[in-house]
């Protein structure tokens, strides 16, 4: 496509989308004068209602001089039952008096029943001076009184429920008996427990309803403003806090209906008000939140039988349980505390777990917080604020707080993870939790965690193409994390730590490396010096750079040392951190701007150190442990080459493009792409190359694999030679530890000759020759195991003799010195 031909295609989607606009403006403006000119009509009170004369109330009282026409339905009121007390039926919210046209005349089989619409919801339009349960609750009197109704059974289905306990709270001997059916109660089983962070939660959803509509042209359909927002401000107005304290108190015989399946109000919070409440029977069923619509034959029932024993006034209250639905807690008791932290904790503190969870096992983490959501057992805003307060975290680690996508990602995200995790549960994964127990809820974590990586990854080309760099990494153990390699073989080093009679035996091996034998933060500079008594012909010369002035300063520092210390051998130079790991922070300085731009990114100690050409490397895993009849000090264990990735142009494409659709590169993607990120766009020439890296280090990019053929006696003497010369600053030897070498010939290297030492890694350096392609996860369990097998047998020696391991403080102190340090590296350069 030409340069003229794009701008016109430019052109043209930006016309569309000033089109769209346009028709947008203009549809909003029509909307509102529309809706300005035809403003919502009070709800006409159909033929099946009746209306009643009572006082408008608020919390405290009537309202002096102000009335309000009362609707509700009536069933078997002319000819009731004389014996039977009438029942008055309370909708939740949003709901009206028709929410019980199928309960209500099966309930009027045996007395009166009367459905009222509550004052400012349903069928009333009327305005109100409050919409609060307590307000309610005098209205509900006011019926009472105004039907010459001296007892009755009230029944509060779901937001309902708030009005009959406060009613029982004002005129408990106006109640024959209370139902509390699906409802809601104490405090503590409100979402999330909390007062402030409900009233918030509500808060900022009455704005939202009341402000976003008009954001959009739905010419009246979305009604006023007052009609979106009533339920909400009932629930705003409402204060469930002295709930548990009248609940425990009331002597009014109580029936909890419940479903085990409300998603709405949760099974356990019914469980817990009629823990509580002295006078109640709880009867679970199998059913879900809308018992009125789906199930009225049977609630009428359940309802019939218990209040037909409250009839006759002073009937001592029967405690009793009814579970016709029961579930077992998953994991035991372990399970069952863990859900009542989930349920009754502060929300702060879960919000805190959802968080630590969401980043320490990333989709898995998330996952398991939609569960807790779609089995009802966490709250949804709960879940969203940890999921997007983890979301920010991994913002910030990414650099990203400047991104405006990565914030629209981190606002709604979380969200639809929750709302998914919802409907998946409730629709597809809970019967398998529930039939399969603890093990079940896992693998629909599972499942649902990889529907979480699995389904925005399908949408995007970058997300398919991520998706292919996953499946690929998942397939060879030479990607996988530390925990997965490491994990199995845990119960192998706890035998060698029973074995050896101390669980930090290996760190005696390596008394010449401190501390610990190189177990974390071992000085770089310090294991140099102590290499260099074999020669500087064998190991490459450095000297350290400390830490005692600006950047500027050590940088002039170090180019007088490259001019004149013979031994460094002039640019170019390697400067890296002096206390560094897997090639952090490493970078080959070809002039002085190179050197002042290292000691700008790296504020710690370092070390500047000769370079050697190579152009090969290799990695030489050797122990003090001779082979049977050697007149050597050691031998060496495993040997791997290292091969630097080199990335070979078509004349097409670019230098990003080409490293995201190489089947490796692409797995270290994020190292190439910040290492070049000032020639992604460039375009190699056809069978152009380019070295993507020059660190032998699998996490800097180099590809390893197993070099034993290379070993020969000469070279093995050789390495030995060099190893046993080693003497730390504190005159100790080296026992056990991974050497790094250049080399320019692979026949002299089998002579024992042409090789330079780098540097040595101590005792938790690993045999790098597991990470060959070629070989499987188990020789990489066979070799690990038989290197720490070594590592344990040198310790334990050592400590016979009299070296003292590592303590445990001493351990956890470096090694979490160094894991700060390491925030200071950059990548290798």
């Amino acid at each position: 496509m030409t340069h003229l031909g794009l701008a016109m295609s430019s052109t043209g989607r930006r016309w569309w989308w000033v089109a769209l606009l346009v028709l947008y403006c203009a549809l909003l403006a029509w909307s509102t004068v529309y809706i300005s000119a035809h403003p919502s009509q009070p709800m006409t009170i159909d033929h099946i209602r009746r209306t009643l004369v009572i006082p408008a109330m608020t919390d405290s009282g009537p309202v002096p001089d102000q009335t309000i026409h009362l609707p509700y339905l009536a069933w078997n009121a002319a000819t009731p039952d004389p014996a039977g007390v009438p029942i008055v039926l309370l909708h939740g919210s949003p709901g009206g008096a028709d929410n019980f046209v199928l309960l209500g005349p099966r309930l009027a089989e045996h007395r009166a029943a009367y459905a009222i619409d509550l004052p400012g919801m349903g069928a009333h339009t009327e305005p109100v001076p409050s919409r609060s349960a307590r307000a309610h609750a005098r209205a509900l009197l006011a019926f009472l009184d105004a039907m010459n109704i001296e007892r009755a059974h009230i029944l509060g289905w779901s937001e309902g429920g708030a009005v009959a306990i406060r009613l029982a709270e004002l005129a408990p001997e106006r109640m024959a008996s209370m139902t509390l059916l699906a409802s809601v109660g104490a405090q503590r089983t409100e979402g999330s427990g909390s007062y402030f962070f409900e009233h918030t939660k509500y808060k900022l959803g009455d704005v939202a309803l009341k402000y976003g509509p008009m954001l959009v042209p739905h010419f009246g359909i979305l009604g006023s403003a007052d009609q979106r927002t009533s339920f909400l401000k009932n629930f705003l107005e409402t204060d469930q806090r002295p709930f548990a304290d009248i609940m425990r108190t009331t002597a009014v015989p109580t029936l909890i209906l419940h479903g085990r399946d409300d998603f709405l109000i949760a099974d356990w919070a019914a469980e817990y008000h009629h823990e509580i409440m002295p006078t109640s029977t709880l009867v679970m069923t199998p059913h879900d939140h809308f018992m009125p619509f789906l199930h009225p034959k049977s609630t009428a029932e359940d309802v019939e039988h218990f209040i037909a024993r409250c009839d006759e006034p002073g009937l001592t209250p029967v405690r009793s349980t009814i579970d016709r639905a029961p579930r077992a807690t998953p994991f035991g008791r372990l399970g069952g505390w863990f859900l009542s932290w989930v349920r009754f904790g502060p929300w702060w503190l879960v919000v805190l777990g959802i968080v630590l969870v969401s980043l320490t096992l990333g989709s898995f983490g998330r996952a398991w917080t939609a569960v807790l959501v779609g089995a009802t057992e966490l709250d949804i805003a709960v879940a969203w604020v940890g999921l997007t307060i983890a979301e920010l975290v991994q913002m910030r680690r990414r650099g990203q707080f400047r991104r405006a996508g990565a914030w629209i990602r981190a606002i709604f995200r979380p969200g639809y993870q929750v709302v998914v995790g919802f409907l998946a549960v409730q629709l597809l994964l809970r019967p398998i939790g529930e039939a399969w127990g603890g093990f079940g809820w896992l693998i629909s974590t599972v499942a649902l965690a990889l529907f979480f990586r699995l389904v925005p990854a399908i949408l995007t080309k970058t997300g398919r193409r991520e998706l292919r760099t996953s499946l690929t990494k998942l397939r060879h153990h030479e990607w996988w994390p530390a925990w997965t390699l490491y994990g199995p073989l845990v119960p192998w080093f706890a035998w060698l730590a029973i074995r050896s009679k101390h669980p930090l035996a290996l760190t005696c091996c390596n008394p010449g490396i401190e501390p610990g034998g190189g177990v974390a933060g071992e000085s770089k500079s310090d294991i140099l010096t102590g290499l260099l008594n074999a020669g500087h012909d064998a190991v490459l010369y450095g000297e350290p750079i400390p830490l005692d002035a600006t950047p500027r300063i050590r940088a002039e520092h170090t180019l007088r040392r490259i001019q004149t210390e013979p031994a460094i051998g002039g640019f170019p130079v390697i400067l890296k951190p002096d206390r560094g790991e897997r090639g952090m922070g490493v970078k080959l300085c070809r002039d002085e701007r190179d050197v002042f731009e290292f000691f700008e990114r790296t504020p710690v100690e370092a070390i500047v150190q000769r370079f050697h050409p190579g152009p090969n490397e290799i990695g030489i895993f050797w122990v003090r442990r001779p082979r049977p009849g050697s007149d050597l000090n050691g031998r060496i264990f495993s040997v791997t080459r290292k091969h630097f990735p080199k990335l070979v142009g078509d004349g097409k494409h670019s230098i990003e493009h080409l490293i995201l659709n190489h089947h490796r590169y692409r797995c270290q993607a994020a190292i190439f792409l910040d290492r070049f990120a000032d020639r992604l766009g460039e375009v190699l020439g056809k069978d152009e190359h380019i070295t993507l890296s020059g660190a032998g280090n699998h996490a800097q990019g180099a590809k390893f694999t197993d070099g034993h053929d290379l070993i020969t006696p000469e070279l093995e003497r050789e390495v030995d030679r060099i190893a046993s010369a080693y003497r730390g600053p504190n005159g100790g030897e080296l026992d056990f530890g991974r050497f790094d070498f250049r080399y320019a010939d692979e026949s002299e290297l089998k002579q024992g000759r042409g090789l330079a030492a780098v540097e040595v890694n101590g005792v938790t350096s690993e045999s790098t020759n597991i990470y060959d392609p070629s070989r499987s996860i188990f020789f990489a369990w066979r070799t690990l195991a038989a290197q720490w097998s070594i590592a344990y047998r040198i310790g334990t020696d050592r400590m016979a003799r009299g070296a003292k391991p590592l303590s445990l403080a001493d351990l956890l102190f470096g090694t979490r010195r160094h894991l700060n340090d390491r925030k200071d590296y950059s990548i290798a350069r």
